[in-house]
């Protein structure tokens, strides 16, 4: 999909959670649309959710600006567009965490640089229901961080340093990147 070119009615789910009002400046050459996702940069301005390096995503744009003016941006439980192909999220996904692909499309694993949107509350046919909050994304950013990390493999030398040793522990290393998703696998 693509990034909006216009404001959307991004749905709100009334749902207990908190919700918090960030006041943010827009960054230079990028246009923030009401209803869109929107990440803080490097830098500390809003700019439109994408599967961009350097982005953390704060919540629903509740109005639009374009650079140098500021928006506001809601926390929420909110209904976004579903990733399609190996995108596409299901039911199996809920409690899991929702990637940004653009400023209105979650996915499953959110392409290049896997920007977490928050926690996938409901999947239906409108769309993806995300929790869009502090506590939902440090939980997403522990899901993250538990899914990346690999079994412990002892140092060659403890092992006593032999060539069958070191091939042994190399193979077990290869194979904990493997299961934790760092390499590709064979």
């Amino acid at each position: 999909m693509s990034a909006l070119t216009s404001p959307r009615n991004t749905i709100e789910l009334h749902t207990p959670v908190p919700h918090y009002s960030y006041e943010l400046v827009v960054a230079s050459g990028k246009t923030v649309y009401a209803g869109g996702l929107v990440a803080v940069n490097a830098s500390g301005y809003a700019e439109p959710a994408a599967d961009a390096t350097g982005l953390a995503v704060l919540g629903r744009a509740e109005n639009s600006g374009v650079a140098g003016e500021t928006v506001t941006v809601r926390t929420g439980v909110y209904l976004f567009d579903n990733g399609t192909s190996t995108e596409a999220l299901t039911a199996a996904e809920v409690g899991k965490v929702a990637y940004a692909l653009d400023d209105h499309t979650v996915g499953k694993a959110g392409g290049t640089y896997a920007v977490p949107v928050g926690i996938v509350a409901a999947v239906n046919s409108e769309g993806v229901a995300v929790e869009v909050t502090p506590v939902a994304l440090a939980t997403a950013a522990a899901k993250i961080a538990g899914a990346r990390q690999g079994t412990a493999v002892a140092d060659c030398t403890a092992a006593g340093g032999s060539a069958t040793s070191v091939e042994t522990q190399l193979n077990a290393l290869l194979a904990s990147l493997r299961s934790a998703g760092l390499i590709a696998t064979e």
